[in-house]
């Protein structure tokens, strides 16, 4: 036996061994370079194209997912911000629709499936409307003080929203609450639509978003003070 291992055949059948691992290493990397294999992307951010200046999409799915076929190496670096998919909306109007998904796979890879392949897409009339904006004062100024006068700017904001939530729009209301406030003041505060029941309507537009309000108060004469003079 101590005589084979020292031998030049243990020699060679080590090296044949050994040529026989990097062969069978080296064909598999080949094989697994040039076999194509299938990848999914999930949560594919879903865009809009095409869309009427006039009209707003109020439904549509976020995401789809897509599965792309290429090479391993075609794969690399890819990343989820480098595929497109999207809607193309050109000549739609203003309702329901299913909408096929279109996806241009990056070069090199093949498209082999979107889930789901056509989308459903909810459009509506964008309406705007300059609207007054009313002022509701809360609280009550320092001891000894009163609002002599107020002054709002813009007086005027401008409101969107689609269809179905700007019907609902009754007026826009600012809210300042002057607990505290003597002398002068100034605050910026963002004011708020309402429908007719009083109930703030959300999902919608105000430009702009935020009101300037310009207070002065008085000192409260005491009757006392009045009697004096």
């Amino acid at each position: 036996m101590e005589k084979f291992l020292r031998s030049n055949n243990f020699a060679r059948i080590i090296a044949i061994f050994i040529a026989i691992i990097l062969w069978l290493f080296v064909t598999g990397d080949q094989i697994t370079r040039t076999t194509p294999a299938r990848i999914t992307w999930q949560d594919v951010p879903l865009r809009i194209e095409n869309i009427n200046p006039d009209y707003v999409v109020t439904d549509i799915p976020p995401a789809v997912d897509i599965t792309l076929e290429g090479l391993p190496e075609d794969f690399e670096d890819l990343t989820i911000q480098e595929l497109d998919a999207l809607v193309d909306l050109n000549g739609r109007e203003p309702g329901n629709h299913l909408i096929q998904v279109e996806v241009q796979p990056p070069r090199g890879l093949t498209l082999i499936s979107v889930e789901p392949v056509q989308v459903r897409v909810s459009i509506e009339f964008y309406q705007t409307e300059d609207f007054e904006v009313e002022i509701e004062m809360i609280g009550e100024p320092a001891a000894g003080w009163e609002l002599a006068e107020f002054e709002v700017l813009p007086e005027v904001v401008l409101v969107g929203a689609p269809e179905s939530i700007f019907e609902r729009v009754d007026r826009v209301v600012l809210i300042v609450n002057i607990t505290g406030m003597r002398l002068i003041e100034s605050v910026e505060l963002s004011p708020f639509a309402y429908d007719e029941e009083g109930i703030r309507v959300n999902d919608i537009v105000i430009d702009p978003n935020l009101i300037t309000v310009r207070l002065e108060f008085d000192r409260v004469v005491e009757p006392a003070e009045i009697d004096d003079e």
